[in-house]
Formats: C-alpha cells, sequence, structure tokens
C-alpha cells in the first residue's frame, strides 16, 4: 500500500515547471486562456457585444462560448418571452375584474331602475369580492416585474461579464504578463473601487464575474425594496379599512420582501469583501507558474528510492 501510494504521488505533482517527470513537463501551460492566432480586438469585443459567447467562439474558446451562449439563451427567453406572456394573462384578468367592479358601481349608484335592499347588499358584496380579486392580480403582476427587473439585470450582468473576458482572452493573446504587482496596491484599489484590483491585476474574466455579481445584487436590492414599500402602502389601507384578512396576509408579503432584500445586502457585501481578498492575493501570486510544489517519485539507482522535492 505504501509503495502504491508513493507511486500515485510520483504521478501526480503539483507543478508545471521542470519535475524530472515528461508526462507533466511536457503538459500545456494555461489550458484555460489558450493563446490562438485570432487577435483583432475589434472583432472579439464586436462579437462578444452583439452575441451571446461570440467573442469566446472567434477566439477558439467554445466552451466557454457554449455556457455563455446557453445561460444567456435560457435568460432572454425567460425575460422576454416567458414573463410577456404571463404579464398578458395578468392583464386579462384584471380587465374582467375592472369590468364587474364597474358594474356593480353603475347598479348601486343608479336610480332609473328601483332595487331591494337585499339586492343592494349583495351587489355591494360582489364588488368588495371582486376588488378583493383584483388587488391579488395587482400583486402577482407586481411580484413578476420585480422578478422580470431582477432577470433582467442578471442577464445584462452575464452579457457584461462575456465582454470583460473576451477581453481577458484578447489580452492574453499578447503575451503572458511578466510584470510585478504589488498586493497593497492592488488592495487600496479594490478598496476604492470593487473590481479594480481584479483589472489592475489582469484577471479580466474575474472582474467581470464581480461586476455581474454587484449588478445583479444591486438592481435586485432596489426592486426588492421597491416591493417593500408597495406592501406597506397596501397594510396601510388594510388597517385604514379593518379588514384583518388583508392585514395578515399583506403584513406576510413585507416580511417575505423584506426577507429578499437583505439577502441582497449581504450578498454585496460579500462580493466587495472578496473582490479586496482575491485582488491582494492574485497580486502577490501574479508572477508564479505555482508559487511552490512538491514532487515525489521513485528511483532505481542502487535499488528502489523515493526521490522528493520541494521547490520555491
Amino acid at each position: 500500500m505504501p509503495l502504491i501510494i508513493l507511486l500515485f504521488l510520483a504521478a501526480f505533482a503539483f507543478a508545471q515547471n521542470n519535475t524530472g517527470i515528461l508526462a507533466i513537463d511536457t503538459l500545456k501551460r494555461y489550458d484555460w486562456d489558450i493563446e490562438t492566432n485570432r487577435n483583432s480586438l475589434v472583432a472579439t469585443m464586436g462579437f462578444a457585444l452583439i452575441f451571446p459567447g461570440g467573442g469566446q467562439f472567434y477566439t477558439g474558446h467554445y466552451v466557454r462560448g457554449g455556457f455563455l451562449f446557453a445561460f444567456e439563451g435560457a435568460l432572454f427567453y425567460e425575460t422576454f418571452f416567458n414573463k410577456f406572456r404571463q404579464n398578458r394573462i395578468f392583464n386579462q384578468n384584471i380587465r374582467e375584474y375592472r369590468d364587474s367592479i364597474a358594474f356593480y358601481r353603475d347598479l348601486l349608484s343608479s336610480d332609473e331602475e328601483p332595487f331591494t335592499s337585499s339586492d343592494s347588499l349583495a351587489w355591494e358584496n360582489n364588488k368588495k369580492k371582486h376588488e378583493r380579486l383584483l388587488s391579488k392580480e395587482q400583486s402577482k403582476k407586481r411580484a413578476s416585474k420585480d422578478l422580470w427587473t431582477s432577470e433582467f439585470a442578471w442577464l445584462a450582468g452575464l452579457h457584461l461579464y462575456g465582454l470583460f473576458d473576451a477581453y481577458g482572452i484578447w489580452s492574453n493573446n499578447q503575451g503572458r504578463n511578466t510584470e510585478t504587482h504589488s498586493a497593497v496596491s492592488a488592495l487600496w484599489r479594490a478598496i476604492v473601487f470593487p473590481g479594480w484590483g481584479q483589472i489592475y491585476n489582469h484577471e479580466y474574466g474575474k472582474a467581470g464575474l464581480l461586476y455581474m455579481g454587484l449588478f445583479g445584487s444591486a438592481v435586485s436590492l432596489w426592486s426588492r425594496q421597491q416591493m417593500v414599500e408597495y406592501h406597506l402602502k397596501l397594510l396601510r389601507i388594510a388597517r385604514e379599512e379593518g379588514d384583518y384578512q388583508d392585514i395578515s396576509a399583506t403584513n406576510e408579503n413585507v416580511l417575505f420582501f423584506r426577507k429578499k432584500r437583505n439577502q441582497y445586502v449581504w450578498a454585496i457585501a460579500l462580493f466587495y469583501i472578496y473582490s479586496m481578498a482575491d485582488a491582494a492575493v492574485d497580486a502577490m501570486l501574479h508572477d508564479f507558474d505555482s508559487p511552490a510544489y512538491f514532487v515525489m517519485h521513485p528511483t532505481f539507482n542502487k535499488g528502489l528510492n523515493v526521490e522528493a522535492g520541494f521547490h520555491f
């Protein structure tokens, strides 16, 4: 068993430099950002701007381009097709309830035909029933709009990431950057403006991911706050009318959207902290392929032995 473990360690080395093992030393470096012959910045950014994953496809990064195309396509369908279909249904229901409310209101205010008190009570009850149904449909439509706002923000953020990532690919095609970066400089840039530290380190894909998260979270936070204020308004109306059923339901909605809003507050804070830590660490390790590596492999010089090396 120890020999098997040693042989396994010999086949797995934490390095890309000279390890003495041919199979490891001949591995291609920076496989994620492979260099290509397509070095046009205009074409890279142009395709990335007008087509999801277009910059990645143009530069030969088909897996990354495929992921962007699939995710953006799904969000695009949900945002611009499915939500519009739902809004048509909401508008149709709202129109029917409004027509019913107007019908019973006209009956109650009419002086042309005599009607009994029981008729008046029935019409008043039906009017209130349809007003309550109209309020529910309006709340559903408002919640659907809130979700649409968040989805559109994340769709825009994902496309922004694609642009940053495409630029990062083009930058890597110009040759590997070997300049030394200061962790302090990266840190204060990240503190002043999130993502600036990643741009300083030439980690454009990371900057794009960070901006996608911050933009999506910020817009979603704003939209959830609008929902909180909307339901607080409904809660005040329900309390003035003494409708205890609506008070309970509306109060639950206020708590629900406050919780969702607060989650995005925490998300923005975590993104900000991550941007600072990531910028500082990347700056410290910027000019290293691997800051340290450990290699073990068997040798057969005068019997079976094991050689180990740890390099900085």
